[in-house]
């Protein structure tokens, strides 16, 4: 049975990973979220896939929040098999265009979306390490590429730079041998983040999303891939 544990499961991306993990079956997944209270489609899930699903408080900027949720996720199995860091934000106009730029926004971005990830990794290591083919994704975007030449959303592009290089970190480092690590873009899809507009809806993303990190491989440490499993430039 493969062990997952998901950021941000309440809605998008999130929420459809979760729904079509359990619909695969032979999982438990761990689906965190800031208020399970009120995630009433997270909750829908576990009536209907009792014993597979655990909701988890978890405010992925709240160190003491991180921690609480490891301790209960540490007590419920010896390891975790997938760590998939899809929390994030797209943050406002203060962090999108010039002129209105706030170090407040832009900052809030930033930790949301690259530094907390990354300490969810750290807190949930132990966990990993003891996983069979254990991965870290982090969800990323294509607009984290600095190959990508446009302007404004600059907080928003910031700090999936600074996701992707989290994760390339993390390839290389001694301290997560044995932990696959790599980075994702699920595409443009439509969420509440994307828009109506976007190409993909979410289940179409996290189907071959699942495809992607069924196939995941130490070889493909470090790598940024689009959804598709194809190699996107950093």
């Amino acid at each position: 049975m493969q062990r997952i544990l998901i950021t941000g499961s309440n809605r998008g991306i999130g929420l459809e990973l979760v729904r079509q993990y359990l619909g695969e079956g032979d999982v438990y997944v761990f689906a965190t979220c800031r208020n399970p209270d009120k995630a009433q489609q997270l909750q829908e899930l576990t009536e209907l896939y009792a014993g597979l699903i655990q909701v988890l408080q978890m405010d992925i900027n709240d160190e003491d929040s991180i921690a609480a949720a490891a301790s209960v996720v540490a007590a419920s199995v010896e390891g975790l098999d997938l760590l998939i860091n899809n929390a994030g934000i797209g943050g406002d106009d203060h962090g999108r265009l010039m002129g209105q730029l706030t170090a407040s926004e832009v900052g809030r971005v930033i930790t949301t979306n690259a530094v907390s990830p990354l300490i969810v990794t750290q807190a949930f290591r132990g966990l990993l390490k003891r996983g069979l083919n254990p991965r870290v994704v982090m969800i990323s975007s294509g607009m984290g590429s600095l190959e990508r030449t446009a302007g404004r959303s600059y907080a928003y592009r910031m700090s999936k730079a600074a996701m992707n290089m989290a994760a390339r970190v993390l390839a290389f480092d001694g301290a997560m041998a044995g932990v696959t690590s790599a980075t994702v873009n699920p595409g443009w899809v439509r969420t509440d983040m994307g828009g109506a507009k976007a190409a993909l809806a979410p289940e179409e993303s996290a189907r071959a999303l699942r495809a992607l990190f069924k196939r995941l491989s130490p070889a493909d440490s470090g790598k940024f891939f689009q959804y598709d499993g194809s190699e996107l430039p950093w």
